[in-house]
């Protein structure tokens, strides 16, 4: 899995998860920022939706600046987050 640090020419895809963040390039998952990348627009990195802990999320915002680093989410990370999203709409829509 490899780890790299935001800059003007980093590859995203739209629709995949990603960990970012502040200052450990390895990016851990309970401290990261968990997010689907939507798209980068003048600089900035747009998220779909994201969360920082699993139970409540952002939905389409701009990365904040301060997170540096990222790495492609892992599978097994891919689905706790998808679990989690999913109970939390079901809380947050009905």
């Amino acid at each position: 899995m490899k780890k790299r640090r935001i800059c003007s020419n980093a590859q995203f895809r739209i629709g995949e998860l990603y960990l970012f963040h502040t200052d450990n390039p390895m990016c851990p998952p309970d401290e990261s920022l968990w997010g689907f990348y939507d798209r980068t627009s003048m600089d900035s990195i747009y998220l779909e939706h994201s969360t920082i802990n699993h139970s409540s999320f952002t939905l389409s915002h701009k990365l904040p600046k301060q997170y540096v680093y990222y790495r492609l989410a892992t599978r097994s990370e891919l689905r706790d987050y998808m679990y989690n999203f999913a109970v939390w709409e079901t809380m947050f829509y009905y």
